[in-house]
Parts: C-alpha cells; structure tokens; sequence
C-alpha cells in the first residue's frame, strides 16, 4: 500500500506543485536590479483608477491587463491612472496599434479631478505625431507657442513604426522639465513647466491599441 502510494501521489503531487508555482510567478511584477518596476500583469482595480466618457461601459471590457500587456478596446473615451502621484521618474513602455493607425497619448502631471480630459500634459502618440507634447486644460510650458492647440511640435521627422509593430516611448519628468523620446530618438523637451507631479495616464481615444513593459523609476540625486 506505502508503495503504491509513493508511486500514484508523488507525481501527482510534482505537477500540483509545478502548477501552482508557475502561475504565482506569472502574476508577479517585474523588479529589475535598476529600479524600474513593470505593470500591467493582472487587473487591478488597487493601482489604477478607470475614467470612460460613457458611464455605463464595462471598464473591465475598455482596458485588460495579462501577463504585462494592456489591451484598449477603444469603446467609448477616457484613461486610466495611476492612484499613486509621481514625480522626477524614468518612465518606459512600448506601444502599438492593432487595427487602424490612430490617436492616443501619454497623460503626465494629470491633476485632480479627473475629467475627459483631465488638466495634463499629453505625450502624443497619434500616428505621425508621436513625440508632440500637449499642454492641456491650462498648463504650460517656455516652449508651447501655439495658443489654438496648446502644442509643442516634436524636433524631428515621424519615427514611428508600421502598423502592428511595438514602438519604443521614454519619458523623462525631472524638476519643470521633460524629455520624451520616440524609439531611442529625442523628440521633445520642454522646460518651465507649470506643475511639476501628478498622476500618470493611458489614453483611449476610440481606436484599440496595446501597451507593454512599461517601467517607472525614480531618478537618483542629479541623474538626468
């Protein structure tokens, strides 16, 4: 009997084990040894707060989080933020879209309250415009000009990849300042900001899209 035992439960117990410890990985944050952190493993309805035009669509449906992926369906308009406030940070991710080359945003320093649209900075993520930054709502910046759509251009031609293609966005938010580079190239940065933290934000515009290995850091003492 011991014997027969050993030999039924003991495989059955390696793959019960196996089981449970592969999905209590697979649901765990990223931490990396330089201090970003990675996002989007699960839903969670702790971290982030969900705001769509339309009050009655199912946020669940508008924005799924799996295995480090956010998938936008583009039903109706809003975001979603960060409960946390953030400020001097590193931010990475990767975007793309999977349907139509369309219109969404970066939402950086959002103040409270929350609105469609909120009191911002939008780094733009509309096709061929991806590095503009926005002022919104009554920010500014030294650099914004434009007083009809309250945007600075990004420096350099379109970098964006094609359709389906996963494109590379970094942030940089330190002091009154920010950097915001389109696939490794620098394609804005403004100074004199009017606020210099907030919450951050994913745009849904109407059209779907997918983020992935987004990271935040804060920086270090005089790191740029």
């Amino acid at each position: 009997m011991n014997n027969f035992m050993k030999t039924t439960l003991n495989p059955l117990f390696i793959v019960f084990f196996l089981f449970i410890a592969l999905n209590a990985f697979a649901v765990k944050p990223i931490v990396r040894t330089d201090g970003h952190r990675s996002y989007f493993y699960k839903p969670d309805f702790a971290n982030w707060v969900y705001i769509l035009k339309d009050k009655n669509a199912d946020v669940s449906k508008v924005f799924k989080m799996d295995m480090g992926v956010l998938s936008i369906s583009g039903e109706s308009s809003g975001y979603l933020r960060t409960k946390g406030v953030y400020s001097n940070y590193e931010l990475r991710l990767e975007y793309r879209w999977t349907k139509v080359l369309a219109n969404s945003g970066v939402l950086v320093h959002i103040q409270p309250k929350d609105t469609v649209w909120p009191v911002c900075y939008q780094v733009q993520q509309k096709a061929d415009a991806a590095g503009d930054i926005i002022c919104m709502n009554g920010l500014w910046a030294k650099e914004c000009k434009d007083s009809v759509k309250f945007t600075v251009p990004k420096m350099k031609v379109s970098n964006e990849k094609p359709l389906g293609e996963w494109n590379r966005m970094r942030i940089i938010c330190k002091g009154n300042t920010m950097k915001a580079y389109v696939n490794d190239e620098l394609q804005n940065y403004v100074t004199e900001l009017t606020v210099n933290k907030g919450f951050i934000g994913f745009q849904n515009e109407g059209k779907p899209l997918e983020f992935r290995n987004l990271f935040i850091r804060k920086l270090i003492g005089d790191e740029k």
